[in-house]
């Protein structure tokens, strides 16, 4: 029993040095060969490091990695690999990494290869603005208020979701989602600074005064609706509670598309 227990700590022990690297309240996660295989078949943008924990390189990275990772959670994660763990060599192998720390983002999980950072010093900054800007851009730009219509039917065979708010810029968040769902949700963006186009679709500006809304389009209709999650003041709508929403509309258990007999639910934070 002691033999099994103390080999089972040898075992984990290398994944607890290397994540002592990085601070107590880190959001960065550790992965080994099967959560690394669970991250390259997601759809998300995400940033790896391989590191070792004797590397003086690495624990120098490590407070500014952690600190992005702060910054960009839950939009983008950082993940961290321990290549000096047996368990680990094989992913580490695969991935050819010569040098440590060795940081790569996958827009797309595996879908996309693998690219490593390039962007100057490693410090927080520099990881925000090189994770952010390698995130793919899925969003359909609508200038106009007549570039709506188009679009929409351009897409009908897919669920559809704009997001009106008043600048011309989409934020990450909104590029964040539109890479997640490509292909099972159709984005849009479109700048209502004064609101009427939200007001033409029966959707005028909230009583505390928010601009941002997104609007869904089922699949197939042109009936808009709205979305009634609570937004941000900055504009842009919280993450975890807008992916739930969308994950319901991809798998068919979204409110208003169990039938005309179930009352709606809003999907409050």
């Amino acid at each position: 029993m002691v033999l099994r227990t103390l080999t089972a700590l040898l075992l984990v022990m290398p994944m607890l040095v290397s994540a002592a690297i990085f601070p107590p309240d880190t959001k960065v996660k550790m992965l080994d060969p099967k959560t690394f295989r669970r991250v390259m078949k997601s759809n998300r943008t995400s940033i790896v490091a391989f590191v070792a924990p004797w590397c003086g390189h690495c624990q120098r990275m490590a407070p500014e990695y952690s600190s992005a990772a702060g910054n960009l959670s839950p939009l983008i994660p950082f993940y961290a690999i321990d290549c000096d763990a047996a368990l680990n060599k094989p992913v580490c192998a695969s991935q050819e990494i010569q040098g440590f720390p060795t940081v790569k983002v996958f827009p797309r999980g595996g879908q996309l290869p693998g690219q490593k950072y390039e962007a100057g010093e490693r410090t927080s900054s520099n990881f925000i603005k090189w994770a952010s800007r390698s995130v793919p851009n899925k969003i359909k730009v609508l200038p106009k208020v007549g570039d709506i219509p188009q679009w929409l039917d351009k897409n009908n065979d897919l669920p559809r979701v704009i997001l009106l708010n008043r600048d011309k810029k989409f934020p990450l968040l909104w590029q964040v989602l539109g890479n997640n769902y490509h292909k099972k949700l159709a984005f849009g963006h479109y700048s209502d600074p004064e609101g009427k186009y939200a007001a033409s679709l029966g959707f005028p500006v909230s009583a505390d005064g928010k601009f941002s809304k997104v609007i869904v389009y089922p699949a197939g209709s042109s009936v808009p609706i709205l979305y009634e999650g609570e937004s941000r003041a900055a504009g842009g709508t919280k993450y975890e509670p807008l992916s739930k929403y969308f994950r319901s509309i991809v798998d068919g258990t979204a409110d208003f598309l169990k039938g005309p007999s179930e009352l709606p639910v809003k999907d409050e934070l």
